[in-house]
Order: C-alpha cells, then sequence, then structure tokens
C-alpha cells in the first residue's frame, strides 16, 4: 500500500514538473511557436522530438475547416528546426478527424487514437483542447507515446496530461495498449 502510494505521489510530482518545464522549453527553442498558439504536443519514447498541434487561425478567429496546424518540433541534431509532416505520418499516425465544427470550436479524433473526442475551444483569449482525462473534462496539455523497445510501431501505453479546468490542478491519465 505505501509503495503504491509513493508511486502515485512520484506520478504527481514528475507531472507536475513537465507541465511547468515543459512549455518553458520548448518555446524558448528557436522556431517554437508563440504560446497562445501551442494547444498540445506528443512526446515520444522514440526520441526527443515533439509533434506539435497549434491552432490555425483566420483573422483571429478558429479556421473551423482546418483548425490545426501539425509538424515536428527536433529537440535532438537540430533542436527548433520544424518539419512539416508526411502524408503517411499525416494519415496513419499524427493527423485528425474533423468531426463537426460551427463558427467557434471544431470537435476531432487523433488518427491514432480515435477514442477520445477533443474539442477546440477560446478559453477566454485563447484557445484550448479539451478532452476526458480519468472520465472529467481537462484541458489537454501534452501526450507521451511508450512504444514497445522490440517494435517501435507498437504503442505500450498512452499518458494524457492536463489542467483541471475549474481547478487549474494538474490531470493525468494512463491508458494502457490491450491489444500488445
Amino acid at each position: 500500500m505505501m509503495n503504491k502510494l509513493m508511486m502515485c505521489k512520484n506520478v504527481l510530482l514528475l507531472t507536475l514538473l513537465c507541465l511547468i518545464v515543459s512549455p518553458c522549453v520548448l518555446f524558448a527553442e528557436e522556431g517554437a511557436s508563440a504560446p497562445d498558439k501551442r494547444l498540445f504536443h506528443i512526446a515520444r519514447s522514440k526520441n526527443k522530438n515533439l509533434v506539435c498541434y497549434d491552432v490555425n487561425l483566420q483573422d483571429g478567429k478558429l479556421d473551423t475547416r482546418n483548425p490545426l496546424t501539425i509538424y515536428w518540433l527536433n529537440r535532438e541534431d537540430k533542436p527548433g528546426k520544424t518539419e512539416n509532416l508526411t502524408t503517411i505520418q499525416r494519415k496513419m499516425a499524427y493527423g485528425y478527424k474533423l468531426l463537426s465544427s460551427d463558427d467557434e470550436t471544431c470537435k476531432i479524433t487523433l488518427t491514432a487514437y480515435s477514442a477520445r473526442e477533443i474539442t477546440i475551444r477560446k478559453d477566454g483569449t485563447h484557445y484550448v483542447c479539451m478532452v476526458d482525462i480519468n472520465n472529467k473534462p481537462a484541458i489537454l496539455q501534452s501526450l507521451y507515446v511508450q512504444a514497445k523497445k522490440s517494435n517501435s510501431l507498437t504503442v505500450e501505453y498512452i499518458e494524457l496530461n492536463g489542467i483541471d479546468p475549474d481547478t487549474q490542478q494538474p490531470v493525468y491519465e494512463k491508458i494502457e495498449n490491450k491489444k500488445q
């Protein structure tokens, strides 16, 4: 019981640290988008590079036909350099499907994980992605994908990190791949 409690505390502390440090590091890197455009990113166990998801605006409003700009942010051999996704990466892994939209919001699912709907909406002066984390609405900040060491195409688990919109406290959920 004590080990489980310590593990939970460690996970919470690590999540907090990631939520505090990660945005500071990301936006300090050359080529990183402005903090008000970044909705969330995906980090992977394979390397330190990130897949970034920025809000796509037209005249200051959400582009409801194409709400996201998605790109790689290099954090290894060419820190700060950005690259577009390839067609295969967009269609098979890191793209999204637009489910519905109105004047101010869009509902999407991620290509590689369509089980959860994500709502892009304005929150005050900036846009956020709302998703259920532990069965509660949360502002999505990042996902972490742990791939199997023997086969980088097989996902062991995904971690969702976000912020509770009511309490402003970090929230976390780990989703195990039961199909391995």
